[in-house]
């Protein structure tokens, strides 16, 4: 599908003509019925259809008009739509049954025979009333559904989805993050692109079915969507104008739904993006965030389901390529600042001054700059689930609303959304979910449905990340800036990563390089951070920096992973510890001591944040510091200065004891210190003598020798 993606880019330039639309819209208001009712509704985000076509190339993967080439929505697509949305949902919500069925009847038509498998049979649940037989013979629908042409030509755009797990879905291995994600890339239109949808009457309109007809159309796109993905969010539509559709939407507690709606703040910035990975398409996408929700919700369930019970449970849940989900998710921005580029400060590359921030968003800089969300970003989100199906039985909303709110607690917990999130970018607010708390709640959740299920049983050794392994550290800042939360995180890490032998460094996540040599685990060339940052504000403003890791089995074994995960967290505890009571100042001026202010430009702002900074102990000053495991590459040692972080050799190496052990505390001499780190040594320098005593020792003076 890679091959595919320069075609498509070439599709999204082909040339608009605004002039030929125009005149094609005056002449189809002249062919158009005078009863017809015309409804303008505009995109809320993301809309492609007709994937299913043989292929990607085929008429470039999506519906264009096979005369003129712009983007519209086939008139017999919208009336299935209608139609369903009216059964399964409007329908389930009158009180009288019979009589709504004769009007949707009446509306879209019935033949013999074309209604049988909509009635619950052989346990499989219907959407039709078993006591509501269909008419005898049959009849053309009093209803005409228009094509549905744009008002301004739609602009292609590209995107993409993300297979992450390929080998799982194929029953081939454990759903771990080692896979390389597999990208296939469609063609869309974007959020804002008007329509104009028609529906007309074949005879008049005595009893007002247009009317009832255009609710249930202005119904089924704000809420289901229209075209493909729309369990992703793809597809919705809102009024052009500031329209209150009550009227037309039905109880859908009645209906048989369950919905919850939840605010996602940012508090650290976040690198979203789609396939071209610019301005346009720096948002929180649906489909992005669907993903999230299902890596959460399988670290519920993987040590206790075989892998083909889990995947099937997971496609009870969410679904797969070939069956839908009772599960939807609709995501709608609010409010926030425009996306900002990432411009770290020229006289700082290289020179590694901000060093915790570099090494955090490594990559977001270094190529192109990539677009960022700025903190306070909002979202708002919108779960909706309707009765689902696993191991044959019957799984109500509620219990399927309940497992999406679980993955979605454990997420804004514990990860974030975009690129360098398990670094803490993308982090957003803590949110409150009713009877749910804590990570033994989200367990007791997944128990609950899995026993529901009928899938209990025995639990199961799994290489996936698992909730009941994961180790946990909570730490309390008086930072509120996350500029400077994310440069201490990212120093804390790579602090204990440069502490550590090279072999060790696989427990954080590969690619790795250690000097030239790039590190392998087995015959994996790629495995995610087993350790996620995340970031939340107290009501003070106040950060709280929280860290979690999944002992990995194959970076490069279990038990090993634990051992040196846990040591990272009890390192970055006590860093964070360490650095917590700091407030840095909010002006540019540098501080005394270690630590002093650094900046960094963005469109909007200047942001501080502490870095290391040569002027804390000067040279030839004794420091406390400690022995690190990791040596130079001939051997020597190396150590950490205790008060700023900063690692360097040890000079004098004949000097250090043989019963030295790393992690000793020690007083070394500072030999040398830079913003990159310091040179140590174990002995004091032997005393300057002035010259006027070396004179005198020589017998030398101003006379010479006598």
């Amino acid at each position: 599908m890679e091959a595919q993606k320069p075609a498509l880019v070439n599709v999204t330039k082909t040339l608009r003509d605004e002039q030929l639309l125009k005149d094609l819209l005056s002449r189809r208001d002249d062919t158009l019925p005078l009863n017809a009712r015309r409804l303008r509704m505009t995109t809320r985000g993301s809309l492609t259809l007709h994937l299913s076509r043989s292929g990607a190339m085929e008429n470039a993967g999506i519906a264009l008009h096979p005369v003129y080439g712009f983007v519209y929505l086939p008139g017999s697509g919208i009336k299935g739509l209608v139609r369903a949305w009216a059964e399964t949902v409007w329908a389930a919500g009158q009180s009288d049954k019979k009589e709504a069925w004769r009007k949707i009847e009446e509306a879209f038509g019935w033949s013999p025979h074309s209604e049988n498998h909509k009635f619950p049979k052989k346990g499989l649940p219907g959407w039709r009333p078993s006591e509501i037989e269909p008419q005898p013979g049959a009849a053309t629908g009093r209803l005409v559904f228009h094509d549905t042409w744009p008002v301004r030509w739609p602009r292609l755009v590209l995107d993409v989805i993300n297979n992450h797990h390929g080998k799982y879905y194929a029953g081939d291995d454990d759903p771990g993050d080692w896979e390389q994600p597999n990208l296939v890339y469609f063609l869309a239109i974007g959020g804002g692109e008007e329509f104009e949808f028609a529906i007309s009457g074949r005879g008049p309109d005595d009893d007002g079915l247009l009317d009832l007809a255009c609710g249930w159309l202005k119904g089924a796109l704000t809420t289901e969507g229209a075209g493909a993905k729309t369990v992703a969010g793809y597809g919705r539509f809102k009024p052009v104008e500031d329209e209150v559709f009550t009227t037309f939407l039905p109880d859908f507690a009645k209906a048989g739904f369950a919905s919850a709606s939840f605010d996602l703040k940012l508090v650290t910035p976040a690198f979203l993006a789609g396939a071209s990975q610019q301005k346009d398409d720096c948002d929180l996408r649906p489909a992005t965030l669907r993903g999230l929700l299902r890596w959460w919700w399988r670290t519920m369930h993987a040590a206790h389901l075989d892998r083909d019970k889990l995947k099937r449970l997971e496609t009870a849940v969410w679904g797969d390529a070939q069956s839908g989900s009772p599960v939807q998710i609709a995501v709608d921005y609010v409010n926030g600042g425009p996306p900002e580029q990432y411009n770290l400060p020229k006289p700082l590359r290289g020179q590694k001054v901000t060093q915790g921030l570099f090494y955090a968003s490594y990559g977001m800089a270094e190529k192109t700059r990539r677009w960022f969300r700025p903190p306070g970003s909002l979202w708002r989100l919108t779960l909706t689930a309707r009765i689902g199906r696993a191991n044959g039985l019957s799984l109500e909303p509620q219990q399927l609303l309940e497992q999406a709110k679980a993955a979605l607690w454990l997420l804004t917990q514990f990860g974030g959304a975009g690129s360098r999130s398990r670094k803490g970018f993308g982090s957003f607010q803590d949110i409150e979910v009713q009877g749910i708390g804590s990570i033994a709640d989200c367990i007791e959740i997944a128990a609950r449905f899995r026993g529901s299920c009928g899938l209990g049983g025995a639990d199961r050794s799994t290489d996936a990340p698992v909730l009941e392994d994961a180790l946990i550290v909570k730490q309390a800042t008086a930072w509120k800036d996350p500029w400077c939360a994310l440069d201490q995180t990212g120093m804390a890490l790579q602090l204990f990563a440069k502490g550590r032998a090279g072999s060790d460094r696989l427990a954080l996540g590969l690619p790795r390089s250690v000097g030239r040599q790039h590190l392998k685990a087995g015959n994996i060339k790629r495995h995610a951070s087993p350790v996620l940052w995340s970031l939340t504000s107290g009501q003070d403003g106040d950060l709280l920096v929280r860290l979690v890791a999944f002992p990995a089995a194959r970076l490069p074994e279990k038990a090993k992973s634990k051992k040196i995960l846990q040591d990272l967290l009890d390192f970055a505890s006590q860093e964070l510890k360490r650095q917590a009571p700091q407030s840095p100042r909010s002006s540019g001026q540098g501080s005394r001591g270690p630590f002093g202010i650094g900046r960094i430009a963005t469109k909007s702002q200047q942001i501080d944040f502490p870095h290391p900074q040569p002027g804390g102990p000067s040279t030839g000053e004794r420091v406390d510091a400690e022995l690190l495991e990791k040596k130079t590459r001939k051997g020597g040692w190396k150590a950490r200065h205790i008060d700023s972080g900063l690692v360097g050799p040890i000079q004098d190496n004949q000097n250090v004891p043989k019963d030295a052990e790393p992690a000793q505390r020690v007083k070394l001499t500072v030999v040398s210190v830079s913003a990159k780190g310091m040179d140590f040594k174990w002995a004091e320098p032997p005393p300057q003598k002035n010259r006027s005593a070396r004179n005198k020792r020589h017998g030398s003076g101003r006379g010479g020798r006598r």
